[in-house]
């Protein structure tokens, strides 16, 4: 036990040292546009979308001796929220080192520092430094942290609300960790506490589908009525004074942008398989890992439970298809797997910190490809929004111009 406190607190200061230099490489200090405007919109307008989050930053600005809505204030606000979710990550990772077993330390650091090289430059650079995705991770890192030690699950429920409060995208991008780590639950356990997790999961799933269809269906009947006040408040909140107009046409007025995203989908058609391409090493151990975890299992329910596991990242599949922050979606993935493998370590499963032991050592016998992998995803930081980053970008670019095609 000593041996293991001595690793963890070793394994705390590399991950802040790492985490300080990543934050200051691609800290850009200012607020998108996308991200102010959201600071606009409130519930005093009515229950609307995406509501919350400015809800809560204007009482903020009705308690404290400051006046938050101004630009400046926006980008401290923001400033503080991102050191908090760091520190909430931080906490995610020193819980799961402290529930796992002392032999698969190694191998969840890896995947601690995998994780960390694409959270902190994604939420620290300008594309995507306030953006609602950062506490929507944080209710399912929250929602995690429960599942792991047992407590207050019940909790799940208003967290899976608040989640889709926050902005109805949660039910494709991170609401997954939530559910998969339900459905683990629920295929581990029997009677009485089996029952325990399918009712969380079934009032979870049921109180954010109705948020969700309320908020893309119903939350834009007063849309005109508000429209300028909204947009007023936003440009207090932008550098400049520019808004982000799509966001407010989308969500207060409930206008289809389908027509002017087609030129991002062309984008997105380009740049996909490169990125799939570009990280193809590791989607091959991941489909070897899984192919691995299920067949070992000899009970039925134990390869439903890890099949859940390998497929629960396919909720993002209609942003995939409908939508264009492509950058955004590939973060979404690359964190589920991450926190869904890490709570199973802290959980205790076996099987999992088993198979991922194996798949860790197949790749040291080709020693300076084990550092190769660690490093390499520093080539895509950081993720950007409609665009999956800057070397991604590039590269399609060359294609759209070479090949003359002239989608962007």
């Amino acid at each position: 036990m000593e041996e293991k406190n001595r690793k963890i607190k070793e394994f705390v200061l590399v991950e802040i040292l790492l985490g300080a230099l990543l934050f200051l490489r691609y800290y850009e200090a200012w607020v998108h546009r996308i991200n102010g405007t959201m600071m606009a919109f409130s519930y005093k307008y009515g229950f609307i979308s995406r509501g919350l989050i400015g809800t809560i930053y204007q009482g903020l600005d009705k308690i404290l001796p400051v006046n938050m809505m101004t630009y400046q204030a926006c980008v401290g606000y923001t400033l503080v929220i991102t050191m908090l979710f760091y520190a909430t990550v931080l906490g995610l990772f020193v819980l799961c080192l402290k529930r796992a077993r002392a032999e698969y330390l190694d191998v969840m650091r890896y995947l601690m520092l995998f994780l960390t090289i694409f959270t902190v430059p994604m939420f620290a650079s300008h594309y995507n430094f306030g953006r609602l995705d950062i506490y929507c991770v944080f209710l399912s890192l929250l929602g995690a942290m429960l599942l792991i030690q047992g407590k207050a699950e019940w909790l799940l429920i208003p967290i899976s609300a608040l989640g889709v409060m926050v902005h109805q995208g949660y039910v494709f991008m991170f609401f997954n960790i939530i559910l998969v780590l339900l459905m683990y639950k629920i295929l581990s356990t029997e009677g009485k506490e089996r029952k325990k997790y399918i009712t969380i999961f079934a009032l979870s799933l049921l109180v954010a589908c109705i948020l969700f269809f309320w908020f893309e269906l119903f939350a834009h009947a007063n849309g005109n009525g508000i429209y300028d006040e909204i947009v007023a408040s936003a440009k207090k909140l932008c550098k400049n004074g520019k808004i982000h107009q799509d966001v407010v046409d989308k969500e207060i007025l409930g206008i289809d942008l389908t027509g002017r995203e087609v030129k991002y989908h062309r984008m997105n058609a380009v740049q996909f398989p490169i990125f799939i391409l570009l990280m193809l090493p590791y989607i091959l151990l991941m489909v070897r890992f899984f192919k691995g975890l299920i067949a070992q299992a000899a009970e039925k329910k134990n390869k439903i439970k890890y099949i859940f596991v390998a497929i629960g990242a396919g909720t993002i599949l209609p942003d995939l298809l409908l939508k264009v922050d492509f950058g955004r979606w590939m973060y979404a993935i690359i964190a589920y797997y991450c926190v869904v493998l890490l709570a199973l370590f802290a959980m205790g499963d076996e099987a999992v910190g088993r198979q991922f032991v194996l798949a860790v050592e197949r790749i040291k016998k080709h020693g300076f490809a084990a550092l190769v992998m660690l490093l390499y995803p520093l080539i895509f930081q950081p993720l950007w929004d409609v665009a999956i980053c800057s070397v991604v970008a590039k590269l399609a670019g060359y294609i759209n111009t070479g090949l003359g095609l002239g989608w962007w």
